[in-house]
Order: structure tokens, then C-alpha cells, then sequence
């Protein structure tokens, strides 16, 4: 699977939350530098264990992080239609009944959203199709032009939630939420989130979140679901 300027950073940095307690007045701890966050991505294939990272994979990352968006490309357009297609995305306790599209590259080579509040985009050279055994990746707007979008409420979903993906077949899969974070825009992963959970046919949700500033949001709202029998 290509990720291009995809990848951010780690997303397991931006879950480091639980129980822990500072104690009054004393200093919160230095927060890892990008080099040390990288040290173990991805895993050996041999093994299965993290693998190491070399210093030049740690240099290339920071130069793509620092240019994603900035290095305009021809736009890249979703692959043809080749059987069953996404139509609809249902999420009962939202409310939510809304069309699926498919979306390529921008022209910045990050991965293309609809431009309007009511579609949820797929991104399919990038992501599964339900049914496959593989993850599927859903996005859409919290807001767009000052209209809520679709994926308004999507921090509200909760563990055990349901999801429901229409295929152009008539086909439904139907997915439980098991979980819902926020992340820090530069702690997003896009490599781990694309991929899923690791040999489990999975559905994940993204959006943004968080109060707006200088004209971008500082959080992703990603929800993560498993496959469940219909």
C-alpha cells in the first residue's frame, strides 16, 4: 500500500493518557523528540517485532512531514470501478444515512475529501472494500463553510456503537465501535491508520476536531470498529 507524504508520526504518542497524576507544582516531562518517537516503527518482517529505524529513514520522515502539503503534484483520481462499490455509511445512533464517494490524491498528494458537508469520502487505492477481510477507511467533514457536516458528532460515538456500510450490491456489513480518540494532528500515523487492526477486518472513521484556529483544527477524531456478523 503507498502512503506517500502520508505519514505524520506515531500515533501510540498521542495515546499515552491513562491514570497518571503530576503532583502539584512540579514540571511536566520533556516531550520525546521526532528522532527518539521513531526509533520503532513498523515491524521486521522476519520476526515480527518492532523493527529499528535507521537515522536516514528518521531524516526523510521530518523533511516529508515539513513539506506535506506544500509540494503541489498532478491530483491523483480514484481507480476505476471494478464490481461492487461503497454507497452508504449508516451510523444509528448519529442519525447518520449518508452517501460514500471515492476520492484519489489532491493535488498536494494527500488523500481527497468530498467538498461538501453531507458526503463521506473513500479513498479506495488506499483502503479496503467491506468484505475483503481488509480495513476500510471512512473521512468526512466535522464542518464545511460553516454548515455542520456529517461527521459532526463523530466524538460522541461510544465503545459497542453500531455501523452499518452499503455496498452498490445491496450487500451490508455491519461493524461495532470499539474505540474513539482524539489525536493531536502532528501524532497522526495515516500508515497505521489506513492499515486497521492487524489481521481483523476493520472499519475506521476520521474527522476533525477540536476548536478551530488559524483556519485548521488541531485534532482527529478517529474511530475505530470491528466487523460483527449481520
Amino acid at each position: 500500500m503507498r502512503v506517500h507524504a502520508l505519514v505524520v508520526v506515531l500515533v501510540a504518542t498521542a495515546i499515552v493518557a491513562g491514570g497518571s497524576v503530576e503532583r502539584a507544582g512540579s514540571a511536566p516531562p520533556a516531550a520525546p523528540g521526532m528522532a527518539e518517537l521513531l526509533r520503532h516503527v513498523g515491524r521486521d518482517p522476519l520476526t515480527g517485532m518492532p523493527a529499528p529505524v535507521s537515522d536516514r529513514f528518521i531524516a526523510e520522515h521530518e523533511s516529508a512531514v515539513e513539506r506535506y502539503g506544500r509540494d503541489e503534484q498532478e491530483p491523483e483520481p480514484p481507480p476505476p470501478v471494478s464490481g461492487s462499490d461503497i454507497a452508504r455509511l449508516v451510523l444509528p445512533r448519529l442519525g447518520v444515512d449518508a452517501p460514500v464517494a471515492r476520492f484519489g490524491l489532491d493535488r498536494y498528494g494527500r488523500l481527497d475529501v468530498p467538498q461538501d458537508s453531507r458526503t463521506v469520502g473513500w479513498n479506495p487505492a488506499y483502503s479496503a472494500l467491506p468484505g475483503e477481510d481488509g480495513a476500510t477507511f471512512l473521512a468526512a467533514h466535522f464542518e464545511y463553510g460553516g454548515v455542520p457536516g456529517v461527521f459532526n458528532r463523530l466524538s460522541t460515538l461510544q465503545p459497542g456503537d453500531d455501523a452499518v456500510v452499503f455496498l452498490s450490491d445491496g450487500s451490508r456489513h455491519s461493524y461495532r465501535v470499539t474505540s474513539s480518540v482524539d489525536y493531536a494532528l502532528a501524532a497522526i500515523d495515516m500508515g497505521a491508520i489506513l492499515a486497521g487492526r492487524e489481521g481483523m477486518e476493520s472499519l475506521t472513521l476520521m474527522t476533525c476536531s477540536g476548536p478551530a484556529g488559524s483556519g485548521e483544527y488541531p485534532l482527529r477524531t478517529v474511530v475505530l470498529a470491528e466487523r460483527v456478523a449481520p
